[in-house]
């Protein structure tokens, strides 16, 4: 880290190195030159305000003499690509957090970049009975966490509001039976780790989900687990960072991962029939419909690895307008709204299509689904009451799985359950293209039970 500030640099040296990264500091450009062409360092953070050299002269230098290397740059003019064509990566404005740079850093670099950029210890930390505010961490069931060999980051139990003990720090040799103890002896069903750290797991998660869902010995049901622990703590991520261009790209190696499973799996209908994890958070809501959209999909003919991951990130952004909603409506249900607040609600598609607008990472369609996923097939959906083929036919589809969701989790219903429920219901069938219908029902029928079922012509 290359920055005129002996404060700045501390302070942000500290947090980096609590995260587990090995840091080298210059507060002179020409220093930071030196260290450049004698180290090899996988990211450097440069200021533009350094002197004795400029940061723009450090920026050049690095750029002509360390090949492969990432440079964040902070800048007071960081629009625009002007540092961009100087060979910087990313920019940020001179004030900008450590803590916002150190996301950048975790969300552009591969597993096997973040270990080796991690201070390694031998053994195991003892543990540490910590204090913070709730609304730092985040958890995962202690059964659904898996760890490289070297914990990449803090974990942590919670002992009750604003009091954790740190079980594992980062680069530390993972101890698996410290976790059963905990699991199995003291019962703790969650882990927690800041959510600072939330890019590091996501991409360990994703790296691991793709070697899981490709292999053949693997069941389904696994496989299933590990797509959804990733995709909630992506959504979780969207929402709270928002479409940074590293989120983005991530969440297109989900879908591929999406796509592999609807794909390649024989047994998906016997888990779809059978799939009983109701959460009712909004992460797991958008994994859901993400799961059971991508199966109808499936269904027709024009399908195809392109349109499944397209409606794949549309599931998962499918609300993001809800961001820009009074916090206070984004646990209660329409339903129980005034009609005050359920005009704000109704909006939130054209507010998450505002979102992405211009975004050239996501592609044109993605937005016409989220700004259609609440029209319904009768006219009588939102938020332009939209009616037949005026829907994109993904839009119907997403509508029909985002109701269907909402009662099978409220409902505690069984997938077919909450499917006979819309069925039963005229008015709610009416909402959707019949064939997407048909093709909704098809999803819970193993292939080579369809026939005689839908007799062919």
């Amino acid at each position: 880290m290359a920055h005129p500030s002996l404060e700045w640099l501390e302070t942000s040296a500290k947090v980096l190195s609590d995260s587990g990264y090995e840091v080298i500091t210059a507060d002179k450009g020409k220093v930071a030159q030196i260290s450049i062409s004698q180290e090899k360092f996988f990211t450097a953070i440069i200021s533009e305000e350094l002197q004795s050299h400029t940061g723009a002269q450090v920026l050049k230098f690095a750029k002509s003499n360390s090949t492969g290397l990432t440079v964040i740059f902070l800048a007071e003019e960081y629009e625009g690509d002007k540092w961009i064509k100087l060979g910087a990566k990313t920019v940020f404005p001179l004030a900008a957090t450590i803590e916002e740079i150190m996301r950048t850093i975790e969300g552009g670099k591969n597993v096997n970049e973040l270990l080796a950029g991690m201070k390694r210890r031998e053994g195991v930390s003892d543990e540490v009975e910590v204090s913070g505010e709730d609304t730092e961490f985040t958890k995962i069931k202690i059964g659904e966490f898996y760890s490289s060999k070297a914990v990449l980051f803090d974990v942590f139990i919670q002992l009750n509001s604003g009091k954790y003990i740190k079980i594992l720090h980062a680069g530390d040799t993972f101890d698996q039976q410290r976790i059963d103890k905990y699991k199995n002896d003291k019962k703790i069903e969650y882990l927690w780790f800041k959510k600072t750290d939330r890019a590091k797991y996501l991409k360990y998660q994703a790296h691991l989900t793709t070697k899981i869902i490709s292999s053949e010995k693997v069941p389904i049901e696994m496989k299933a687990r590990f797509l959804k622990n990733v995709t909630s703590k992506y959504v979780e991520e969207v929402m709270s960072e928002g479409l940074k261009p590293q989120i983005i790209e991530q969440g297109k190696q989900i879908c591929e991962q999406v796509f592999q499973l609807v794909d390649k799996e024989k047994n998906l209908a016997k888990l779809l029939r059978g799939y009983q994890e109701f959460d009712p958070t909004s992460v797991d809501h958008s994994y859901l419909v993400t799961l059971f959209t991508t199966s109808i999909i499936k269904q027709f003919e024009w399908q195809s690895q392109a349109t499944i991951e397209t409606a794949s990130m549309a599931c998962m952004f499918h609300d993001i307008g809800k961001m820009k909603m009074p916090e206070r409506l984004l646990e209660v249900r329409p339903g129980d709204m005034s009609a005050e607040d359920l005009e704000l609600y109704q909006n939130h598609p054209v507010l998450g299509a505002e979102m992405v607008d211009g975004n050239n990472l996501i592609n044109n369609s993605v937005k016409q689904i989220i700004i259609q996923h609440h029209e319904y097939f009768d006219g009588t959906g939102f938020p332009f009451k939209k009616k037949g083929a005026k829907i994109l036919t993904l839009a119907n589809i997403i509508a029909l799985v985002d109701d269907f969701v909402h009662i099978m989790v409220e409902r505690k219903m069984k997938p077919t359950d909450a499917l006979k429920f819309i069925l039963m219901d005229p008015l709610k069938v009416a909402r959707y293209n019949t064939i997407i219908v048909e093709n909704f029902i098809k999803i819970f029928v193993e292939p080579e039970k369809m026939k005689i079922i839908i007799p062919t012509q």
